[in-house]
């Protein structure tokens, strides 16, 4: 099952860098698309949660940076619909994102 919530989370990897350099260019993404990029990590987000109550408790770690990284999100999504782009919190939600998705991939990768 991790490896299937490594399998989603590169999905919403490749789509959240496409809205990262959307964001930085000064255009916006489509709702729906950062509704469905939302949508797919919450999903990657409650497989890694079947597997920590399943006993690995390497990903607890995991979870909290994944909290993070949602609080982020909503937060520049609330902020998008006012028509502001918090490029500072684009970057921090994004590189939160990448250094839980490396974590993850070696739990993943290493069993």
């Amino acid at each position: 099952m991790l490896m299937l919530s490594l399998a989603v989370f590169t999905l919403v990897a490749v789509m959240g860098a496409g809205m990262g350099i959307d964001a930085f260019k000064g255009r916006g993404s489509p709702r729906l698309y950062a509704l469905i990029h939302g949508g797919l990590a919450l999903l990657g987000s409650i497989l890694v949660i079947l597997v920590a109550l399943k006993g690995d408790t390497r990903l607890y770690v995991i979870i909290g940076l994944a909290l993070i990284i949602i609080a982020a999100g909503l937060y520049i999504s609330f902020q998008r619909a006012k028509g502001i782009q918090p490029r500072a919190l684009i970057l921090l939600h994004g590189g939160t994102a990448v250094t839980c998705y490396g974590l993850l991939a070696y739990y993943a990768l290493r069993g």
